[in-house]
């Protein structure tokens, strides 16, 4: 397989894609505070993290059968965008959410 611009485009996409989704997800008090009837120490988010530090295997699980089901194995566009999405969530499994939770003292709790 050559890697085409268009593939490159893609990979670089679907990396895009699942950076904002976990960021929305990092995020997720902020937004939360826009609903009246948020409580701010719910902390949902850091929740969320404590989670999947704890589950990774499951949430890589979960996040591919998500990307894959979304945009398919047929087309090989599809498959380079998954793999941009597949990339960012091992990424940000492995590494950057359990330093997120080793920083955030998120560890404690």
């Amino acid at each position: 397989m050559t890697f085409t611009p268009s593939a490159t485009s893609s990979f670089s996409a679907g990396a895009v894609f699942w950076a904002m989704v976990w960021s929305v997800v990092v995020k997720l008090d902020e937004l939360l505070k826009l609903v009246p009837f948020y409580h701010p120490k719910a902390r949902v988010s850091d929740r969320i993290l404590i989670w999947v530090r704890s589950h990774k295997i499951l949430t890589v699980t979960c996040t591919e059968i998500v990307n894959y089901s979304i945009h398919g194995v047929e087309s090989p566009l599809g498959v380079c965008f998954a793999l941009g999405g597949t990339f960012v969530n091992i990424l940000m499994v492995t590494f950057i959410v359990p330093i997120w939770c080793r920083l955030s003292n998120l560890e404690r709790r």
